[in-house]
């Protein structure tokens, strides 16, 4: 059973009461501690007068957003529960641990967290919490343990769950503002607002952005109420990263449409082709708009060009707008120049108002897929959707705890095209199958795969067999690349029909229910705790579609009626892929490059499936599918992995104490951010079930924003 227990805080949240007067002092107090300022804690000096000898129980003097009467105020002189002679109630830091009170009583509830049980001596405590005792502040005790913390420590005491760690030292610091003793503290930020930028248009955009980021506007010609451009800069050797915003009036109807539009018109820039890597997830933005989050495009020059050249390049294209309209005022900075060049991009489509807002980054393709740089994080941030919210939107501060004990895991069926147009396509999936296989281990995924092909009188059967199973297949782990490389070149197996039907939807289906119901104690069916991922891989649309009599056996644009047929058709194999927790990813032909392929199609009917289900979708047109199947592939840790987030962070402000150690972003050695599944993956970090990590994660985020379903 996945071990995993989350417990949130949230610093916006005052759950009672405390007052006019103390609403004011509240007010001043955040008024003087503005989002990214530095409150350094400790004791404040003694008052020059002495306290009165009768407190006011609904203020709150010491301004720490704890109200005085939850401080001991009375009965006179109030407790004192550091002996420095001046009561709680007018001390910043009662216990004088190193840590203000505000940052331990974080929501000012005069609770530490949702521990309730009370106790007089340890032994009163469950021992299955591995609880210890600690005052509670009324002369009883409380039962202390990581799942009731909720990212509090207790004010009145230095070692509130008695491991010998003081609270100063507990991996709480990282929600706090950096200090002296923890430099790494709360990261900052800097947040730009269309309201106060953008002079000759109201585009209705807020977007944050790392504080060493640049930024500008860029003065459009003749622009029309929605339109707007901006542009932010990391540009030093190591990232060398351009981003972008733009705004314009949708010229389609939704948002898939209007993101693989930008494709096409990066594609058509003079002197370059595009190559779509990954379409990116299709979801609701934290805003509450369709979205489509992450979308990755490799862009091809003929002559060398660096990031913000390129930028500069494609900014009228996605504006739809000639080059003339678009000024692009000098940045100040040269990057490294290159022939290819990767651009990620999140595309927001506003139905209410009519409105696209694509934001996202340019940098040199080198740049991004080097793990040791932070371009690819840097840039992925800029594109995930969690950097960009509407004008005027608030921050929100947020520490969450984990204990987890195991890595996430994901049942994989690959459904394989086998028709002999697909043959070297087939070889290019093997020849990547190594590096599959080292990088899900890589990322700590507890895998199984099996592959099937599109034949639908297969009955879903795997191409690796085991004749003493349940279902007569066998799964493959991280020890069965040869078998499955062989499976992907002969998906049917040793007795199956090869080729010809091309019945993905159903034998996909079939795979599916052949290995249910989920049971942990058959190694044949699918694993109760895993995710389900079902991934094409073909050049042709689903011949069940052309059986329905919707599209023809070639390689036609499907009309807008044709369309909505597909759509129709697909809905009951939606329901069955929501209905098993399951996720579908492709590998196939863009709408946008259609003639790809010459003997392919279009990929209708899979495209609707990944998404309704928010998966990732690679041209099968790449000469290297590496790239495209590591986009699944960390879509797939993402889904899977126990760390979800409960709001839409900032991802560049998240940071990450494993066990009091703070963990660095990395994608060898630490954590990531998957936007896709709100999810915190960690790279060659693996966990024991027998020794459960405590994990503290703090992050900023928009104040308003739509509860994740």
């Amino acid at each position: 059973m996945l071990h995993v227990t989350r417990l949130r805080f949230s610093r916006l949240a005052l759950t009672r009461p405390l007052g006019l007067a103390l609403a004011l002092a509240l007010a001043l107090a955040l008024a003087a501690c503005s989002p990214g300022s530095v409150n350094p804690g400790g004791n404040n000096p003694p008052d020059a007068t002495p306290p009165p000898a009768v407190c006011e129980p609904s203020f709150d003097d010491d301004a720490d957003g704890i109200g005085n009467g939850l401080e001991g105020c009375l009965p006179a002189p109030g407790r004192d529960t550091d002996g420095d002679g001046r009561p709680d109630w007018r001390d910043d830091d009662s216990d004088n641990d190193g840590v203000d009170d505000r940052y331990e009583d974080r929501n000012g509830d005069g609770m530490l967290g949702s521990c309730a049980t009370s106790c007089g001596t340890p032994a009163d405590c469950p021992p299955e919490h591995d609880c210890s005792f600690s005052d509670d502040r009324t002369g009883a005790g409380l039962c202390v343990s990581w799942e009731c913390l909720d990212g509090e420590t207790d004010p009145h005491a230095t070692d509130t769950d008695g491991d010998g760690a003081a609270d100063g030292f507990e991996g709480t610091w990282v929600c706090n503002p950096p200090d002296e003793d923890h430099p790494d503290g709360l990261k900052q930020i800097q947040y730009v607002d269309s309201v106060d930028t953008i002079p000759y248009a109201t585009p209705n955009w807020k977007i944050a952005l790392e504080l060493a980021a640049s930024h500008g506007a860029v003065t459009l010609a003749n622009p029309a109420t929605l339109d707007s451009a901006y542009l932010f800069d990391l540009p030093t050797p190591g990232s060398e990263v351009a981003g972008f915003l733009i705004s314009r009036t949708a010229r389609e109807a939704n948002a898939f449409l209007e993101s693989q539009g930008a494709f096409s018109r990066l594609d058509a820039l003079a002197g370059s082709n595009a190559i779509l890597r990954a379409s990116g997830a299709t979801g609701v933005s934290l805003d509450g708009h369709a979205t489509v989050r992450s979308t990755v495009v490799v862009l091809n020059v003929t002559a060398a060009a660096d990031a913000p050249t390129v930028r500069a390049q494609l900014l009228p294209a996605l504006l739809d707008r000639p080059a003339a309209d678009v000024p692009v005022p000098p940045v100040g900075w040269t990057g490294e120049a290159g022939v290819q060049l990767m651009v990620t991009y999140q595309t927001e489509y506003r139905a209410d108002v009519g409105q696209v807002v694509i934001m996202g980054a340019v940098a040199l393709l080198s740049h991004y897929e080097d793990p040791a740089r932070p371009t690819g994080f840097l840039t992925d941030d800029l594109a995930n959707g969690t950097g960009l919210s509407h004008s005027g939107n608030g921050e929100a501060i947020e520490c969450e705890q984990f204990l987890v004990a195991e890595v996430p895991k994901a049942d994989i069926i690959w459904v394989i095209d086998e028709s002999g147009s697909m043959d070297d396509d087939r070889a290019k999936v093997a020849m990547n199958a190594t590096s599959f296989f080292e990088k899900a281990v890589l990322a700590g995924l507890d895998f199984r795969m099996g592959v099937t092909d599109m034949n639908n009188s297969n009955g879903g059967r795997f191409s690796s067999r085991d004749g003493g199973s349940s279902t007569g297949d066998r799964w493959l782990g991280a020890a069965g690349l040869a078998m499955f490389q062989n499976g992907i070149n002969d998906p049917s197996g040793p007795d199956g029909a090869d080729g010809g039907s091309e019945h993905g939807l159903t034998n996909g289906r079939a795979a599916i229910m052949r290995h249910l119901p989920r049971d942990a104690a058959d190694a044949a069916r699918i694993r109760p705790d895993a995710k389900l991922v079902v991934l094409y891989v073909t050049d042709e649309h689903p011949d069940e579609i052309e059986d329905a009599g919707i599209i023809p056996d070639s390689n036609v644009v499907a009309s807008m009626a044709d369309k909505a047929d597909i759509a129709a058709f697909m809905q009951p194999y939606i329901m069955e892929f929501e209905a098993n927790d399951a996720v579908a990813h492709l590998i196939g032909i863009p709408e946008a490059t259609a003639n790809c392929s010459s003997s392919g199609e279009v990929s209708y009917g899979y495209i609707d499936l990944l998404v309704a289900l928010g998966g990732q979708f690679g041209s099968i047109c790449q000469a290297d599918l590496g790239p495209t199947i590591d986009a699944i592939l960390d879509d797939i840790v993402g889904s899977a992995s126990p760390v979800v987030l409960e709001f839409v962070p900032i991802s560049s402000t998240i940071a990450v104490v494993r066990d009091n150690v703070l963990v660095p972003r990395s994608r060898t050695m630490g954590w990531d951010f998957r936007a896709s599944s709100n999810s915190v993956v960690f790279y060659n970090m693996p966990f024991d079930p027998l020794s459960p990590s405590e994990l503290v994660i703090s992050y900023r985020r928009w104040a308003e924003q739509v509860p994740i379903e």
